[in-house]
């Protein structure tokens, strides 16, 4: 027997995104004190590329740190340039005699967050998908080796499933897609998006198509939710093996923001050759607004984005210009729960 349509939870899960990313903005001020960050747009504005240069750091990362500090309201952002707030100028300084970095000495020693936060910024460029390693340390790295074990698969699909449930149901709820047949959830998890939406719109079939010890767990919250006529899961490795056709939908939630921009390129591309034509695609996401400095909590996203991804968080126009790349037209942005926002693009 079919579980009834998830209900929306009665309050809105941003407060809690906040709580979850506000853990960001502490090593942010703290790792940009030890690089000299301040000190060196107190020289003079620069743009991101420019800073980076300068103090020898990394350039994906230098950008997502400045704009989180901009929504903190250390630095201003004007015409390309990033420079000094009045905070920063009164707490941030390190000649300053109003000086902060002192209070948060022990803090830095006890926050795991902050060395990596460092470390991804001062370190080369992690490789590839091409050069993936052998043994993988990160989740990014064993979704680009292809290989997860069953384990860590089910920490992950708690994981995922814990942070999403909220906007699956909140997405199905919003946005309708009466006119979605079968949907192929790329990257899909536990699940809970495709079960959601199927819950809401009786003639949609989902197929979850996600590494096999994903796909296990995946039909476990199937078979939870007694839906298992009209979702089932696929494996495939989206780097190496040909997707599936035969679906008018491909949907991505939370994908995008894990990969560089030339890397979505290539899953947008993919998405295009395993559609018919009129065929739609979804990007799931919390978007940055054309700033790209705010929402604070989005801004915070992306810098954990830049901890453990290759990615960081997008605004529209991006994912506009990424899709229309890979030869997507009529892209459009819908409000869909809480921060996130559902991009759709038309195979021509």
């Amino acid at each position: 027997m079919n579980a009834p349509p998830l209900a929306t939870p009665s309050s809105d899960d941003r407060p809690i995104w906040d709580i979850w990313l506000s853990s960001l903005w502490l090593p942010s001020i703290t790792v940009a004190v030890e690089l000299g960050l301040f000190e060196a747009l107190r020289e003079s504005p620069a743009t991101s590329e420019e800073l980076a240069r300068r103090l020898e750091l990394n350039p994906r990362g230098t950008r997502p740190l400045l704009q989180l500090l901009v929504s903190l309201g250390a630095l201003v952002l004007h015409d390309g340039n990033f420079q000094l707030a009045p905070l920063a100028q009164n707490y941030l300084l390190s000649d300053s005699p109003f000086f902060w970095g002192h209070v948060w000495s022990l803090s830095i020693d006890l926050s795991p967050i902050h060395a990596r936060l460092r470390d991804s910024l001062v370190a080369r460029p992690r490789p590839s998908a091409a050069s993936a390693p052998s043994q993988p340390a990160h989740l990014v790295e064993a979704w680009e080796s292809g290989r997860i074990d069953l384990e860590r698969a089910g920490g992950i699909a708690r994981f995922m499933n814990s942070h999403s449930m909220a906007a699956a149901a909140g997405l199905a709820k919003t946005v309708s897609f009466e006119s979605i047949a079968r949907l192929l959830d790329v990257g899909g998890g536990s699940g809970c998006f495709s079960i959601a939406l199927a819950q809401r719109n009786p003639q949609l079939r989902c197929t979850i198509m996600d590494l096999a010890a994903m796909c296990h767990w995946a039909q476990k919250y199937i078979d939870t939710a007694g839906i298992g006529d009209r979702v089932d899961t696929r494996s495939v490795d989206m780097f190496r093996e040909a997707w599936p056709h035969g679906y008018d939908a491909i949907f991505f939630s939370n994908v995008f923001h894990d990969w560089s921009f030339e890397t979505c390129v290539q899953l947008a591309a993919s998405a295009y050759a395993a559609l018919p034509g009129n065929g739609r695609i979804y990007l799931h996401e919390m978007l940055l607004d054309d700033s790209g400095t705010a929402p604070r909590t989005a801004a915070a996203f992306s810098v954990l984005m830049l901890i453990g991804t290759r990615g960081q968080q997008f605004r529209f126009v991006d994912l506009r210009k990424l899709l229309a790349s890979a030869g997507f037209v009529d892209v459009t942005v819908t409000p869909a729960h809480g921060y996130y926002s559902l991009v759709s693009g038309r195979k021509r």
